[in-house]
């Protein structure tokens, strides 16, 4: 075993680093995170549809297949004029301090305690580095006088275990739990808070595989932390010190290939970097891609099961696989050249010490204990010689994963609270669209200059061709886009001057295909109102029609349900959720074609338990129906086509003329 082997490392700061022989398989195998919507920060502007995904298809020109994608080409082109803007690399990196709060531990005395005994744990290692080398130095030298070294060999075993584990690395081992957690939780968090508060028009153009890989890629942050603090911070002052003490102790020729070595080792990392980046995001890129393929497959298996589209998942996952092996493959065989060109720097370094050693030895201004002091010593001058610059290509590899987060974190949400925006309040239910106008993308007008109003108590349905603005209405209502002209009032406030908490307060919504959480039926009726009782979710169990059939269940409200609610039939999951809105209780309801998915018994149950629902009080009821039997009874029936407003009146009025709402009416009854 060489001395570099067995020579003691430095313990992380923020936790265990990877070790230099796993790198490149570690490495190689972590994501980047996904391509993440841009936008929000005063030079970089980007916009929700930035980071699209694109359709998969069966061809050579699959997106596993290596071609740069719309996303990554989307990222080199920010990450270009981000510098130009900047004028160079220094300005670019001065944008990575908007992480800055989380991860310096204000107001955080217990962390910040654990920081100074790690910065001193990690000063006593550096003073330790060179005094158990001396040390051997001078039992050399006792043995040589034949003088019995037992007190000198006592002090370099009281200091070996000082260095070791079970000493000041015991410290390190135990300070560095709570600062790492305290980094993760932080990280994590923000970035979760922040994907969180961004817009529908985002979360509505993203793969869901790609955010939530998103949100687990904060360790790259906290890598460049640790890599900063804990290991460049250490190996300078290691470097600085070896050459200040090969000067003290042989002269200026001792020193000097020390600053040549570091300089080449450096020099040769650097260049090599530039050389391995683009391997190395074609790697993190394919990895990616494989990602996203398996992650729909399994996602989708039911859809996958219906068209029997087996061998072609298969097909796609493995030329998925295929392309990432062949681009970790790239990247690893430049790191190893790399690495092999390091590992040769080092005994030709080592070799041209001990020539000027033995030199200095046998001119007899040192000593053969010096010697010893040399090779012992070796292991600390080249640990920090190979890692600083190693440092490097890891410090690299990380911020190409971080510059992903760091586009995320910039990305700003499209709908906020204005300036002076104001809690509503006690709300009655009065409800008017005013010339309203809305495009998703400010060419096509999906909603053209549509006015109504609603009063407290009124049912109001909404009914048009697939694609023709209804969903659009109930969008605008709560607020998940901005109207591009007219405006929404709420008992006469425009709703983008409410506070958007107290806004959907008094909103509920039964969608067309509701979302069930992965747990039990009583986690997801407690969702809708947290502090609810057991009994007053069996009230409303009951008021849903659903109570009894959930009692048939062999667990009852603790029957678990998957997030698509594949235990539970069409109806049953329509049920549970007119029961979370009943918890609810909101002033306002939105029933966007909520039966439109299940039979015609299960619709009658769903339509009777909404009725009582509505006329237990003065709530207003926006109902979107595909269904014209089930919105009979409301007090307005708006038709639109092509986004415009073109019938408004009941049923029965709207039945007298030729219109299109009655020639509607008559192909749902020919059917």
């Amino acid at each position: 075993m060489n001395s570099f082997e067995s020579s003691p490392q430095t313990e992380p700061l923020l936790g265990s680093r990877r070790a230099a022989n796993d790198y490149g398989a570690h490495d190689a195998s972590r994501s980047l995170l996904p391509d993440c919507e841009t936008g929000g920060h005063p030079s970089l502007h980007g916009t929700e549809n930035d980071f699209k995904y694109n359709p998969d298809h069966d061809s050579d020109s699959d997106s596993c297949s290596g071609s740069e994608s719309e996303s990554e080409h989307e990222i080199k082109k920010k990450r270009a004029e981000r510098l130009r803007q900047v004028g160079g690399w220094r300005g670019y990196l001065k944008d990575f301090t908007i992480f800055a709060p989380y991860l310096i531990p204000r107001n955080e005395p217990r962390v910040q305690i654990c920081i100074l005994v790690s910065l001193v744990t990690l000063a006593g290692q550096r003073v330790l580095n060179v005094a158990i080398p001396h040390q051997l130095g001078v039992i050399a030298d006792k043995l040589l006088d034949r003088e019995p070294p037992y007190r000198e060999l006592l002090i370099w075993l009281m200091l070996s275990i000082l260095n070791e584990k079970s000493g000041l690395g015991l410290i390190q081992e135990l300070v560095k739990v709570p600062i790492k957690q305290f980094s993760e939780r932080r990280v994590t968090d923000a970035a979760f808070s922040h994907v969180m508060n961004l817009s529908m028009g985002f979360h509505s153009e993203r793969d869901s595989a790609e955010v939530m890989k998103a949100l687990e890629q904060g360790g790259a942050l906290m890598n460049i932390m640790e890599t900063a603090v804990n290991e460049i911070l250490p190996t300078v002052v290691d470097l600085t010190m070896a050459i200040g003490i090969l000067y003290w102790k042989f002269g200026i020729y001792a020193a000097v290939p020390m600053v040549f070595a570091f300089a080449s080792f450096l020099g040769l990392e650097i260049t090599s970097s530039r050389w391995n980046i683009e391997p190395r995001r074609q790697s993190a890129k394919a990895d990616r891609e494989q990602a996203k393929v398996m992650h729909q497959a399994v996602q989708g298996w039911t859809t996958v099961s219906h068209f029997n589209k087996f061998d072609y998942e298969r097909r796609r996952f493995g030329q998925a696989l295929d392309a990432k092996l062949k681009a970790t493959w790239i990247w690893s065989l430049r790191n190893i050249c790399t690495e092999g060109l390091v590992e040769l720097l080092e005994p030709f370094t080592f070799f041209t010490l001990s020539c000027i050693v033995f030199y200095e030895v046998s001119h007899g201004r040192a000593t053969t204990g010096d010697f010893v002091f040399l090779v012992e010593y070796w292991g600390y001058l080249i640990w920090p010689l190979k890692f600083l610059s190693q440092n490097y290509r890891w410090m690299m590899a990380d911020l190409i994963d971080a510059e992903r987060l760091l586009y995320l974190m910039q990305a700003k949400p499209t709908i906020i609270d204005s300036g002076g925006a104001y809690p509503i309040g006690h709300v009655e239910g009065n409800v008017a669209f005013e010339n309203v106008r809305f495009s998703y993308d400010s060419v096509r007008d999906i909603v053209q200059g549509v006015s109504f109003s609603a009063l407290p108590g009124q049912t109001v349905a909404i009914v048009c061709a697939t694609g023709a603005g209804k969903s659009s209405v109930a969008k605008l209502l709560f607020r998940f886009y901005d109207v591009t002209g007219g405006r929404i009032t709420v008992d006469g406030h425009d709703i983008r001057d409410i506070t958007l908490d107290s806004l959907r307060n008094t909103l509920g919504v039964v969608p067309q295909s509701p979302m069930l959480f992965n747990g039990t039926i009583m986690d997801n009726l407690r969702y809708a109102r947290l502090s609810a009782t057991d009994e007053e979710i069996y009230s409303a169990c009951r008021a849903a029609a659903i109570h009894e059939s959930i009692t048939g269940f062999p667990d009852g409200y603790g029957t678990k349900v998957s997030e698509q609610g594949m235990k539970l039939s069409g109806g049953e999951t329509q049920r549970l959720a007119i029961a979370r809105i009943i918890l609810r209780d909101p002033q306002i309801l939105v029933l966007d074609e909520a039966t439109s998915a299940v039979d015609t018994n299960t619709e009658s149950m769903i339509q009777s338990a909404l009725e009582a629902f509505e006329s237990d009080r003065k709530r207003t009821t926006f109902v979107i129906a595909h269904r014209l039997s089930t919105i009979v009874g409301a007090d307005q029936i708006l038709v639109m086509d092509k986004g415009l407003l073109v019938e408004k009146g009941t049923h029965e009025e709207l039945l007298k003329t030729d219109t299109m709402y009655k020639r509607l009416w008559s192909k749902q009854l020919a059917l």
